[in-house]
């Protein structure tokens, strides 16, 4: 469908669900494209106003059509957002399975962050305490979105997400240059996202003064780190460290993992196992903190938001992220997995 008619069935879409005239399902998928739109349109002059006249009056044409006319010159100017918006009003296919997509994708979609797909699962990415938080795990978002949207998958090459007992590696990576390349940088953010500091790297004694712990220090042989910000008010920051052994970065974890887990104002946050081992925890309610072994690499995510919104979902994907590029350099490969979205 061409601009016009998207942007006319957008509308019908966020009238229907506002109205509450649709089934459950049609409800919900209603609601992530009221969600989208808004998001969409928050930057665009009388846009969010536009979308809560055509709530609190879905049958005023007027209001439809000024809400029409807005989203309009928004799918003029952004085909990609037209595409995903198009992929989430796309009936669904129920006879068709979901693609199997290794790694993690990302789009730009969303409540003004974006859609993760991580494996063969999606996760809209929504502020926390929203209702519906995840209305996006259905198939038309799997299926679609992928093809329509041309999302950018976190390449991980033919091996997927590291698993413990796969054939993967344990290595011990004393080349600096290999640690500094785990360690993200620009090419492996979504697009959107700019460094605040180029990545450090600190080795020897220097690694042990990056330590806030001094215990930590013993078989730690580098550390690397990178900064990240985001449009959103989003900001995410890595620590690698690479040990002398896997019983050295076991240690490593597992003062870590003591140590935040003293902190009273910290709650434990519920995350897939990645790599050998995978624990994090909210902070407050704008940070969270996700750490991760690999064979031999310890690394540490931190994500904050603004206005006490940080995202679990970010958390979970890019602390995945980080994990399979710990494990690509253990398994003699360049880092590669990377978040960029098209």
């Amino acid at each position: 469908m061409d601009g016009a008619d998207l942007a006319a069935a957008a509308v019908d879409a966020v009238a229907r669900a506002a109205a509450a005239a649709t089934t459950a399902a049609g409800g919900a998928a209603g609601g992530m494209v009221i969600d989208l739109v808004r998001g969409r349109l928050r930057d665009v002059a009388q846009g969010e106003e536009a979308v809560s006249e055509v709530e609190r009056t879905p049958d005023d044409s007027d209001a439809r059509s000024r809400l029409r006319e807005k989203l309009s010159e928004v799918l003029a100017e952004d085909p990609a957002f037209a595409a995903y918006l198009a992929s989430v009003l796309a009936p669904p296919k129920p006879t068709e399975q979901p693609t199997n997509v290794d790694g993690i994708s990302i789009d730009r979609g969303g409540r003004a962050r974006g859609t993760f797909v991580l494996g063969n699962q999606a996760v809209t990415k929504i502020r926390k305490g929203d209702p519906g938080a995840l209305v996006a795990v259905v198939a038309v978002v799997v299926v679609l979105a992928l093809a329509v949207y041309g999302l950018a998958r976190l390449a991980t090459g033919d091996e997927g997400a590291p698993v413990p007992g796969a054939g993967h590696r344990v290595t011990v990576l004393k080349d600096t240059a290999t640690v500094k390349a785990i360690a993200p940088d620009l090419h492996a953010m979504p697009t959107g996202w700019t460094s605040t500091s180029t990545t450090s790297l600190a080795s020897g004694g220097e690694a042990c003064s990056e330590m806030s712990e001094k215990q930590q220090c013993a078989g730690i042989l580098s550390v690397a780190q990178s900064a990240f910000h985001n449009p959103y008010d989003q900001s995410a920051s890595f620590a690698v460290i690479a040990c002398a052994s896997a019983d050295d970065a076991q240690r490593v974890y597992d003062d870590i993992e003591q140590r935040m887990g003293r902190k009273s104002e910290s709650k434990p946050l519920a995350i897939p196992a990645f790599g050998d081992q995978a624990y994090a925890l909210e902070l407050s309610k704008g940070e969270g903190q996700a750490f991760v072994r690999v064979g031999t690499v310890v690394a540490a995510v931190r994500e904050e938001g603004a206005n006490d919104d940080y995202e679990v979902a970010t958390l979970e994907v890019l602390a995945q992220m980080v994990a399979e590029r710990a494990q690509e350099a253990q398994d003699g490969h360049t880092p590669t997995a990377r978040a960029q979205a098209t």
